[in-house]
């Protein structure tokens, strides 16, 4: 072995100060770090639920709702028990899904006419909006009730659009409740603040 190949005092004393340093340094950061890893093994979504969660909806909440068993998907469905099944003119009802193997929520919007995609237009005011809805994914249903909720709270008129006429829709408040509970119901699953 020659002399060039050994390690002299001053390469050790540098490999010392480089290793206690790199230490020091990562020592330091941990107390930084605010975030926490994820070591689950699942990816958490806006729609996931805690288990407190579903039995606080299950044993308190659910107990207004007529409750469908879907052991072939492994969901629940939930529609809640007060809603307009009749009328003449067209509705709007919201289910809600408990997913009981990835531990989410979804909200599903049923209409009675079975439309796969809507325009609702909305009056509050002297402001006039249109809201669409086409069905899609959890995700379509989810936003198009974002949109939807807070226009339930003010005092707005409702029209649908159905063989390029605007039929009335949500006149009564029973309407209404049958929208708004549900997805007060499903912020509070999915741990959402209105």
């Amino acid at each position: 072995m020659s002399k060039s190949d050994s390690l002299t005092p001053e390469m050790l004393k540098i490999i010392k100060i480089f290793g206690i340093g790199s230490l020091a340094f990562v020592f330091l950061l941990s107390f930084f770090n605010e975030k926490r890893a994820n070591n689950s093994g699942k990816e958490t979504s806006i729609l996931s639920i805690t288990d407190a969660e579903r039995l606080y909806f299950k044993n308190v909440r659910g107990l207004y709702y007529d409750l469908e068993g879907r052991d072939d998907a492994k969901m629940s469905v939930y529609r809640y028990g007060k809603r307009v099944q009749e009328a003449d003119h067209p509705l709007l009802n919201l289910s809600i899904l408990i997913n009981r193997v990835k531990d989410e929520a979804y909200i599903y919007v049923e209409s009675s006419k079975d439309l796969s995609s809507f325009s609702l237009r909305v009056q509050s005011g002297t402001q006039t909006d249109t809201i669409k809805f086409v069905t899609g994914d959890k995700i379509a249903h989810f936003e198009f009730v974002e949109k939807l909720y807070p226009l339930l709270e003010e005092n707005t008129y409702f029209e649908i659009l159905i063989d390029e006429d605007w039929i009335p829709i949500l006149i009564d408040e029973k309407e209404r409740d049958a929208l708004r509970i549900p997805i007060k119901d499903f912020y509070r699953l999915i741990n959402k603040p209105e």
